[in-house]
């Protein structure tokens, strides 16, 4: 097991799988940017920059569908549309260099999204068949959310320049990592374009990968070690892909939560540190990442989603509205067992969806999550904060249950991306015993040209005859050993 888990370290290091992590570090960092514009500077007044970013992400995903539609194969342009994506990125920074905030927003979620969307494509696709895909997302979103707190801690509305300069000089570095990646790619020194799962390269490669359901059947007819069933992939994909997205983002992106975590802080160590709560997300993520080398990812779920739901019951057991300071350590683990909890979105939706749509898929579920975000900060209407704190908490209770309950019921064990399809589809492999199996239980096959009366059966245990030949005059009858 050790070895297996160093095997798929070694091949996590190199350098496009390495870079894409980098280039979610540079998008979450952006993200924080914003987060702390509009969650501590702006009053929380919604905006239009995150769904202008999402609605890019949806363009750029129907765009790819429809390529990916007319070549019939994976072509691998992920880097291109992240070159585009760090652009866009760079932009919004220069934007900020002069102060324009409004217009940055609008170029750098631009750019994020796309980033967001391409880089995790990039990193399912890149997967081995060995079970390493949801802990390789894990690490994805562990980049993500570390770049969101940094990009939380660095700015100052006050001092947009220099923020803007942090994140001109990270765009230009990754776009030259990008160009040099593309350059030992054309020199043959790394093969970015393939995947390691052998089965879907071969799919790829023949152009069978984007085969509808009734193409594939028709190879398993008649295969007396399967059976088929009805299909599942559009139930699993939808109901247990929503459900997850919104238990993921209703305690995250709750107002009511952030506001309350704030003031436990304040009372609770005397200082302000507003990024507390996300740093506290991403030490979840990065724990996501370790438990996934070596547990499944529906043991994960359960376990940490029991973990919170007991959590928020013993927020609202200790809530005293004038001592916040109780909560702060039932806060610390509330939001580190969601960050544990939020990479499960990101693997279920392009786990789970037909390899045609997997980008389109996860550009929904983004532009979804943007969207509920921004919805969230009407909570801060509820004049009463015990009030509003009761209904986001019952709601993520609600939502938590159901979700570990999909969960456990609806996903399928993470393997090739083949062989899930394949059991979404209801395409079931069953355990026959092969032929040669049978030698170890009888050895019937050496006894050709001896007749019944010539042998005798001895019991070596409840599932193992073997036939003596001669017989034993000593004792007639079938010796029992």
């Amino acid at each position: 097991m050790a070895d297996s888990i160093w095997q798929g370290l070694r091949i996590m290091w190199q350098l496009p799988d390495l870079l894409v992590f980098c280039c979610l570090w540079g998008s979450g960092l952006s993200f924080g940017y914003y987060l702390k514009s509009a969650f501590v500077y702006d009053n929380l007044w919604p905006h239009w920059y995150a769904l202008v970013g999402g609605s890019m992400a949806l363009i750029l995903a129907l765009g790819w569908t429809l390529r990916k539609r007319g070549k019939q194969r994976y072509s691998y342009d992920h880097y291109y549309i992240i070159f585009y994506g760090l652009l866009c990125s760079l932009l919004g920074s220069c934007f900020m260099l002069t102060k324009q905030l409004a217009v940055s927003y609008y170029f750098s979620f631009v750019g994020l999204s796309v980033v967001f969307v391409s880089s995790f494509s990039y990193v399912s696709l890149r997967s081995e068949a060995s079970g390493l895909r949801p802990a390789r997302l894990a690490l994805g979103n562990a980049c993500h959310a570390c770049g969101l707190t940094c990009g939380f801690v660095l700015f100052n509305e006050f001092e947009p320049q220099r923020c803007g300069l942090i994140e001109l000089g990270v765009n230009l570095l990754l776009l030259l990592l990008v160009c040099v990646n593309e350059l030992l790619q054309h020199l043959g020194v790394h093969n970015y374009k393939e995947s390691r799962d052998l089965v879907f390269n071969l799919l790829n490669e023949e152009r069978l990968v984007f085969l509808p359901r009734q193409a594939i059947l028709v190879q398993f007819v008649d295969r007396r070690d399967y059976k088929l069933l009805q299909s599942r992939q559009w139930l699993v994909l939808l109901l247990g892909g929503f459900v997850v997205l919104l238990q993921r983002c209703c305690l995250l992106h709750s107002p009511v939560h952030l506001q309350l975590m704030w003031s436990a802080t304040l009372g609770f160590v005397q200082r302000a540190q507003l990024y507390t709560p996300f740093a506290l997300y991403t030490s979840g993520c990065a724990l996501s990442a370790l438990l996934l080398l070596r547990y499944t990812p529906k043991l994960v779920y359960l376990l940490f989603g029991v973990i919170q739901i007991t959590l928020v019951i013993a927020l609202l057991c200790i809530y005293d509205e004038e001592q916040p300071e109780h909560c702060f350590l039932f806060l610390c683990l509330i939001y580190a067992s969601a960050g544990v909890l939020s990479s499960q979105l990101i693997h279920w939706l392009l786990e789970c969806s037909p390899f045609l749509y997997a980008e389109l898929s996860l550009a929904i579920g983004f532009f979804l999550q943007l969207f509920i975000m921004e919805a969230c900060k009407y909570e801060t209407n509820l004049d009463n904060i015990w009030t509003a704190l009761l209904a986001s908490s019952l709601t993520n209770l609600f939502l938590t249950l159901l979700a570990i309950i999909l969960v456990l019921w609806l996903q399928p064990r993470t393997a090739s991306l083949v062989d899930v399809r394949n059991r979404l589809l209801g395409i079931r492999r069953l355990n026959l015993p092969a032929a040669q199996t049978q030698f170890w239980h009888t050895n019937h096959f050496l006894a050709h040209n001896k007749q019944p009366h010539e042998l005798q059966s001895v019991q070596l245990d409840k599932s193992r005859v073997f036939q003596q030949f001669p017989i034993s005059e000593s004792n007639a009858k079938a010796d029992k050993f």
